[in-house]
């Protein structure tokens, strides 16, 4: 049996970053790139005006009031070719090209235009409410690293410098294998000694949520040869998600025939709660993760271990889930010898975050794990958690941390 913090490791040495796909904008939003974009233009590509206003020379409105002849009238996206010379003053908007002779923009909250004329009556600096060329990007420059994760921002430059597509990552295919005599499907009704076989959707859902795509297989039942003939269909994707099977019971076969069908195993049991059985091994085509039975167990396994394999595959540098520090509210008692990660609700305290354990920690009850829940990271020599201490927290949603009231 090996620690939670070696079993991580052997995850993250195994785990690979997958080939690139060219996609559309619209498609790329929070996918990572796997090329650098290098723009081959400017932006803007001239000088244009920060806001409505004028284009005037700077000499003749460094004292106001200053009266100006308006000699043309510039919308954005088109370009006039009066110039500007002195005494004179094109009308811009935001976006206008700033015309030849100009090298200020005064703004219009600051002017009075009448039969022609625009009084300007406050003195701008120098160069006021001009964007130069390439003040954004600069012909040459790399508008987005390889291993950026695209956002929105990103995704609106690479439009700015004319690029339609991009490369990025592939989204990496995960098999979801749940084993069990006992699952029905969820539109059955359970008979007695059934279970939905509620994994499958579970398991499905946090692989979307960490940008796979699943593909859930049916059901297959306690037999070796069964489960073989399932398994080597499973294992052509690159990661291979079994529910079940995996513990010392007489009808867990499940790591048995994932070695008869050629794959290596690189663990089986990690000194935690939940999820001590669970087994991780790699084949020729990608990596497979035994997950325990239990809800709760599959679940927590796939959010320390599966999770960061899933987002490393897309080409992710940031791989795990982000972690406070909460106050425990109240002591809790712990197995000593297993990192336990404790089921807890954060809320905010008058000095940060603090954890309150949820009432059942049970591998079964799977609603401790919906509503906002945390884990709580509790370190392996410990038996008891001490009421008042701060302990890491890991945040399983980022509603969590979302904040009804703005915190401006």
């Amino acid at each position: 049996m090996i620690s939670v913090r070696e079993a991580l490791q052997l995850v993250c040495d195994a785990t690979s970053v997958l080939g690139a796909e060219r996609l559309m904008l619209p498609g790329a939003l929070g996918r990572v790139a796997a090329e650098d974009v290098v723009s081959g233009r400017a932006v803007p590509a001239a000088p244009n005006s920060a806001m409505d206003g004028y284009a005037v020379r700077h000499a003749d409105v460094a004292r106001a009031p200053a009266r100006l002849r308006i000699v043309a009238v510039e919308p954005a996206g088109l370009v006039v070719s009066e110039a500007v010379t002195a005494g004179t003053a094109v009308k811009l908007f935001t976006g206008s090209v700033v015309p030849d002779g100009a090298d200020t923009v005064v703004r219009r909250e600051d002017t009075e235009e009448r039969d022609g004329e625009v009084v300007v009556q406050v003195a701008p600096a120098r160069g006021a409410n001009i964007r130069g060329t390439g003040e954004d990007i600069r012909p040459g420059q790399v508008v987005v690293a390889a291993g950026s994760v695209l956002g929105p921002a990103d995704l609106g430059v690479l439009a700015s410098v004319g690029r339609a597509t991009v490369g990025v990552h592939q989204r990496p295919r995960v098999v979801i294998l749940a084993t069990g005599s006992e699952l029905v499907e969820v539109d059955e009704a359970p008979g007695p000694g059934q279970v939905v076989n509620s994994n499958a959707y579970t398991l499905a859902a946090a692989v979307r949520e960490a940008g796979g795509e699943p593909i859930v297989l049916p059901i297959v039942r306690d037999q070796p040869h069964v489960i073989r003939e399932a398994l080597a269909t499973a294992l052509r994707a690159d990661v291979l998600l079994t529910s079940g099977g995996v513990s010392v019971g007489d009808l867990d076969f499940v790591k048995e025939e994932l070695a008869a069908v050629g794959v290596e195993r690189l663990f089986w049991k990690v000194a935690q709660k939940p999820g001590k059985p669970l087994v991780f091994g790699r084949h020729a085509h990608g990596l497979v993760f035994g997950l325990p039975g239990n809800a709760v167990s599959a679940l927590v396994c796939f959010y320390v271990y599966v999770r960061p394999a899933l987002r490393r595959l897309q080409g992710h540098r940031r791989l795990h889930l982000p972690v406070v520090e909460a106050t425990l509210v109240a002591a809790v008692r712990k197995t000593a010898g297993l990192t336990e990660f404790l089921r807890v609700r954060l809320d905010d305290g008058a000095d940060g975050p603090v954890a309150t354990a949820l009432p059942s920690q049970s591998s079964g009850v799977l609603t401790s794990l919906g509503g906002g829940a945390s884990l709580l990271v509790a370190p392996a020599e410990r038996s008891e958690l001490a009421a008042g201490v701060r302990y890491p927290v890991i945040v399983l949603s980022e509603a969590t941390l979302a904040r009804a009231a703005p915190s401006l």
